[in-house]
């Protein structure tokens, strides 16, 4: 694997692309910050954000860092399919950087550690994590303990939620993730239960929602008016309104009510 074909492969845009195979850093510094990363990565994020343009340079570090894990995702045998849907999140929070801050770059620096260290994968449609869970629960007569190993299903952007999808990842992840009882949580605001006074029954959102058993509702997080605007505004009369969920969340939100998020377990 190399630079070129990776930035093929997640259909980097062009100028970002540019903007690597021109970059200049020596394989000395290049190993010494990787060795950082691994090591305390903390101490790498505070280290590559005192560069001006350090957005530039998380995804330098990223697209590396992704390139060097395709050995290990050969030596696991796992399909080059999974290798590209999973690093196709760089691209996304890529344009996602472009469109907020005016430059191709990474600013979920943190989020994408997960990618890089193959603690998280794309399967089909959505990601998964492995990751303990929290608390003792009980949903249809079954226990979840504290510390038990669960599938956290995180939803990238940029494709509908079909549900006949959704059901092939979550098929995908039980065969995946052999060893692991198929317990998937979410914490996200597609599943947040007042969706549906903005929101028909039969809408993509609402069919992924009916997955899951929400035990858990934040009613005090914007996260959803983050995804559905792009932004987040102490007046909700400012939100452009192009889109039909666009139109009703606005409407929603203008009529003094929150769009939060939910936790919600599917067996």
């Amino acid at each position: 694997m190399n630079l070129q074909s990776f930035c093929k492969g997640i259909r980097l845009n062009p100028e970002a692309s540019q903007f690597l195979f021109d970059f200049q850093r020596d394989e000395e510094s290049y190993d010494r910050h990787k060795q950082q990363f691994y090591n305390d990565r903390m101490t790498f994020f505070e280290t590559v954000k005192q560069s001006p343009k350090y957005r530039q340079l998380f995804l330098y570090y990223y697209v590396r860092f992704a390139v060097d894990a395709y050995e290990e995702y050969q030596s696991r045998g796992i399909a080059d399919q999974i290798y590209w849907d999973t690093f196709s999140d760089i691209e996304i929070w890529c344009s996602d950087c472009k469109r907020n801050f005016g430059e191709y770059g990474i600013q979920e620096y943190d989020w994408l550690q997960e990618h890089v260290q193959l603690r998280l994968f794309r399967l089909g449609r959505l990601q998964f994590q492995p990751l303990t869970f929290d608390r003792e629960l009980e949903v249809e007569g079954k226990k979840i303990y504290k510390n038990q190993i669960v599938l956290n299903v995180h939803i990238p952007s940029g494709e509908p939620l079909e549900p006949q999808q959704v059901e092939q990842s979550f098929e995908l992840a039980r065969g995946f993730f052999r060893g692991i009882t198929p317990l998937f949580i979410c914490h996200s605001w597609l599943i947040y239960p007042e969706l549906d006074e903005i929101l028909i029954q039969t809408s993509n959102i609402m069919q992924f929602q009916k997955n899951f058993f929400i035990y858990q509702v934040d009613h005090d997080v914007r996260e959803a008016e983050k995804r559905i605007f792009n932004k987040v505004s102490s007046d909700p009369s400012e939100y452009e309104a192009l889109t039909t969920l666009q139109r009703s969340a606005k409407a929603y939100l203008m009529a003094g009510n929150k769009l939060g998020s939910g936790y919600g377990i599917k067996l």
